[in-house]
């Protein structure tokens, strides 16, 4: 699979020429690096449930994985807000690559997408049905 993480950041880590506060931008750089640590990571939760057989998704399974997930989405989050925070105390932090991908919109895409895998899992072994496969 191939990281679209780091392509869609590409060469992100660069400081902005001129900039005065490049402490600042060397910080916005690490949590840039942490939150694309932080998606792959998450993007590959989401990879291996989508590649669980059936018969391995047991309530007990659906549930640490949800768990799991959660953690992982719930530090994505927080980091998030971090970085945009930071980009708010300056206009010119908006220039950072990090603020010119979509990295957030597409990994709450795939979270919303598997979140509703699991939903449905456990609903049909609640049922008395197998879990489907996505």
């Amino acid at each position: 699979m191939p990281n679209i993480v780091a392509l869609k950041l590409g060469g992100s880590y660069s400081l902005m020429a001129g900039h005065q506060d490049e402490g600042h931008i060397l910080a916005l750089d690490q949590l840039a690096l942490q939150q694309q640590i932080s998606a792959n990571f998450l993007f590959h939760a989401f990879s291996n449930y989508k590649k669980t057989p059936s018969e391995r998704k047991t309530l007990d399974f659906i549930a640490k994985k949800w768990l799991h997930i959660q953690r992982l989405w719930r530090e994505f989050r927080l980091r998030d807000k971090q970085i945009r925070r930071r980009g708010h105390k300056d206009a010119r932090f908006l220039e950072h690559d990090y603020f010119q991908q979509e990295l957030f919109e597409l990994v709450h895409e795939k979270y919303m997408v598997v979140r509703g895998f699991l939903s449905r899992d456990k609903r049909n072994l609640l049922a008395g049905q197998p879990a489907a496969r996505p």
